[in-house]
């Protein structure tokens, strides 16, 4: 038998459970390094594993269909074209045909169910997905607390509940008469805040007291002092010169309100060179996750503390995790970068990165929503951020900058890409339209 049967699998197990599949090893052997049944170890690879979509580098095939090679349909689009095969013609023939099947990895459909030792993980067009104990740990965490949202209460309490308030309410009685002369399945506090949360078919409007008040604001958190000790500008400052030449400046950039997701912003200040990353919510798991991803991207922690040694925020709670972001994903006890914060009310010591910004609202203007884009996408407009010509960069693009410094690894990884000065594209609604 494996750990006590009603055990859950922990971070240390999850920790456990990467390293076991960055080597290439057997489900069978990694759970009896963990302890648990192999059944387990399967369900929570299955579940919590991480989708990087496809690869997006260049000169690789972006058609999914699983015929590819073999196809020999014609003529499927309106244009009528019979001399050419659909697979080679730009248009998506994916999109009109009945015949498509999409491809699959072996990889990812059997055990080990994850790329994590596949050496063409960079250049695979297939969905991939990867296993990182810190992002299946706030999957499963997250997946934990949903499922303890909602009313607790059982249908014909609810229906109780919502008759009884309703025939008081037609009545002229208050809520708390009605609580008070009836035996309801919760009390008059629980009521009005499944009334706040939408959980009951019953208006605010409807409740005569509740309409007399203004929601009231809650407080932003502020931390205990000493958060930010060795944290803080004045530490960044007391670096050698030499060290704070070559510095990141981090940032988000929010879409419309109704909007969950959002941009991560890192830029290399020395190089003027700008790097996106989609969240999907401004959290500071997300954020972690982000520079985890980007570990991933570099090559491991040394070439991250080479790339992005020293990175500066501001005091947004999403940059809150200062010991995740600063740790490796691959080994959690090294270190692979250093996090400033900038004072409050002090952009002006992250300028750079907020001056960028410009950069990339000419091609996603104030307003535009995240929801619907692609990280695909996303690396485009990237790639011609960076592919224009800065007075600041001495004439030349800031891509042609990193190139002196990043690998050429760490930009396939990233899907990004020099734009040819001719096709660069400042515009917005060319390359994305959200």
């Amino acid at each position: 038998m494996g750990k006590d049967a009603y055990k859950h699998i922990g971070i240390s197990d999850r920790r456990t459970i990467e390293h076991g599949l960055n080597e290439g090893l057997p489900l069978a052997e990694i759970a009896r390094r963990t302890g648990f049944e192999v059944s387990s170890i399967r369900r929570e690879i299955i579940r919590n594993r991480r989708d990087d979509g496809p690869s997006s580098s260049r000169n690789k095939d972006k058609n999914q269909c699983a015929y590819l090679k073999s196809c020999i349909i014609r003529g499927l689009c309106e244009n009528g074209c019979t001399k050419r095969l659909c697979r080679v013609c730009q248009y998506p023939c994916h999109t009109i045909c009945s015949e498509f099947r999409p491809r699959t990895c072996r990889t990812t459909e059997k055990a080990p169910f994850v790329c994590n030792a596949c050496g063409r993980y960079a250049h695979c067009t297939v969905t991939r997905y990867k296993y990182s104990a810190e992002s299946a740990n706030a999957t499963a965490r997250r997946r934990a607390a949903e499922s303890r949202e909602g009313v607790d209460l059982t249908e014909e309490e609810m229906s109780l509940l919502i008759e009884c308030v309703r025939e008081g309410i037609r009545k002229g009685q208050s809520i708390h008469h009605i609580f008070e002369t009836h035996d309801l399945p919760v009390c008059e506090r629980t009521f009005y805040r499944y009334v706040e949360e939408e959980k009951v078919p019953i208006l605010s409007i409807e409740l005569a007291k509740k309409v007399r008040y203004k929601k009231r604001k809650k407080k932003k958190a502020v931390h205990e002092g000493g958060f930010y000790t060795g944290h803080e500008w004045e530490d960044f400052l007391e670096l050698p010169e030499e060290e704070r030449a070559i510095v990141t400046e981090g940032d988000t950039v929010l879409g419309p309100k109704r909007s969950s997701r959002c941009i991560l912003t890192l830029h290399r200040k020395d190089l003027h060179f700008q790097i996106y990353m989609l969240l999907g919510a401004k959290t500071k798991e997300a954020v972690k996750d982000a520079l985890d991803w980007l570990e991933v991207c570099c090559g491991g922690p040394d070439a991250f503390k080479e790339l992005f040694g020293i990175i500066i925020f501001d005091r947004g709670s999403e940059f809150d995790d200062i010991d995740g972001m600063e740790r490796s994903c691959k080994d959690p006890f090294l270190k692979r970068c250093a996090v400033y914060f900038a004072d409050p009310s002090r952009p002006d010591q992250k300028g750079a990165c907020e001056k960028n910004h410009v950069e990339l609202r000419k091609l996603l203007p104030k307003g535009t929503s995240f929801d619907a884009m692609t990280p695909y996408e996303l690396a485009e407009i990237c790639s011609h951020v960076n592919s224009t010509i800065r007075k600041g960069c001495g004439n030349a693009t800031p891509f042609a900058l990193a190139k002196m410094v990043f690998p050429q690894e760490l930009f396939e990884n990233l899907g990004l890409r020099e734009i040819p000065p001719q096709d660069v594209i400042g515009a917005p609604n060319i390359l994305y339209r959200g």
